[in-house]
């Protein structure tokens, strides 16, 4: 992906720690960051063994001072490899699964607790908070409702629900696919993600390119009713189905002990990319009932808006779960964070196919059959792995 250094760009990093950084971390951004990380913490950065800051949350704010002497979290990376952070071209996830950021010291949930707080002080995003909650909004709409209705509640929480998008008999032909293609599919494909569950077993818990050699699922991202639904989008978007993960089915599988299965709460552009991903929106054609039996979706209504949330979601009265049926199309855009838990009945589970619309640019800028997930597999056997994983083995 060279092509991305040119589309962000290059940090003069003198320039950029001696100015709105500073400004930043003893301001709004830097109470709320020093909010999320916690009193006393601090992380370390350590550019080309001769650049070194340190953050510390100290008193309700973040200073920065020069060195790592005595920062509880040490990350060391060359220039290029944090240009690319704070140009958000990549994130610390996707950069320690490249092995371009080293965790010396700490522990991994501190790291990921510091991202937020970081593109806080980078970026001036502000951070979520309990105060951000939003409640009792509509968010399920017909097909036929009101346009502006529905793409102001897009706005505002980051997700809807359209019902009734997709027939019977639509539906079927994408469950007779999808269950070919998992069939099909090989843990060292590339192509597909796989878990295992409580027997040892591995099990395929997602397929992406279903486009290849498929009328079917070649045809769905130029489908009339999904095209008008993109239209909601406050930007124009396209469909992306050479890129990326291309047309994808989710598939939640039960009783699953290891793998990237069930995704905690985050965001699609977790790898990196937000500017160039957000606002993307993915439309998930639901083939399976949607519960809390079958594995389904939950949204953090209005965090499309912020950065961090993920530590306060849990517990967030306003989180919303999808219940939806066959036929049903959930929209979300890529930066509104959300999770399906493991399903709940050893029996039931969820299969969702995604089409993705984005920013024309994203076709320009991500080579044809990449995207920021490919890092997932940067570890080499070919399956893909959790970035703490890759942590464990630096």
């Amino acid at each position: 992906m060279e092509t991305l250094t040119a589309y962000f760009g290059v940090v003069n990093f003198k320039e950029f720690y001696s100015g709105k950084v500073v400004q930043r971390a003893s301001g709004q951004r830097g109470i709320e960051a020093a909010e999320l990380v916690g009193d006393g913490r601090s992380v370390g950065i350590r550019l080309d063994n001769e650049h070194a800051w340190t953050f510390r949350a100290e008193e309700g704010k973040i200073s920065i001072e020069e060195g790592t002497e005595g920062a509880s979290l040490l990350l060391s990376a060359d220039l290029n490899a944090w240009s690319d952070l704070v140009t958000e071209a990549w994130s610390i996830m996707g950069l320690v699964l490249q092995g371009r950021v080293i965790l010396e010291r700490g522990i991994f949930n501190h790291l990921a607790k510091w991202e937020p707080a970081l593109q806080a002080l980078y970026n001036d995003r502000p951070i979520w908070s309990p105060a951000q909650e939003l409640h009792s909004q509509k968010h399920s709409f017909s097909i036929t409702d009101d346009f502006q209705e529905m793409a102001t509640a897009l706005a505002h929480l980051g997700f809807i629900l359209v019902r009734d998008v997709f027939d019977k008999d639509e539906i079927e032909k994408m469950r007779v696919e999808v269950e070919e293609r998992r069939q099909a599919a090989t843990p060292e494909d590339k192509r597909s993600w796989w878990a295992t569950d409580v027997r040892g077993e591995e099990q395929c818990c997602r397929v992406t390119y279903l486009n290849d050699d498929s009328e079917l699922f070649s045809g769905l991202p130029y489908d009339p009713r999904l095209r008008e639904l993109a239209k909601l989008s406050q930007i124009p978007l396209v469909p992306v189905p050479d890129h990326g993960d291309g047309i994808a089915v989710v598939i939640k599988v039960p009783e699953i002990m290891e793998g990237l299965s069930d995704l905690p709460w985050h965001r699609d552009c977790g790898m990196g990319g937000h500017p160039l991903l957000c606002p993307g929106l993915n439309m998930g054609i639901q083939l399976d009932h949607a519960s809390s039996g079958s594995g389904q979706l939950k949204f953090l209504p209005g965090s499309n808006n912020f950065a961090g949330g993920a530590d306060y979601a849990n517990d967030s009265l306003s989180v919303i779960s999808i219940e939806a049926n066959p036929g049903d199309v959930t929209l979300h855009y890529g930066h509104t964070l959300h999770i399906a838990p493991p399903p709940t009945g050893a029996t039931s589970y969820r299969r969702t196919v995604y089409v993705s619309f984005h920013i024309p640019e994203y076709q320009k800028i991500l080579p044809e059959r990449q995207g920021y997930n490919d890092v997932l597999f940067a570890h080499g056997d070919g399956r893909v792995r959790a970035p703490q994983e890759r942590v464990k083995n630096n």
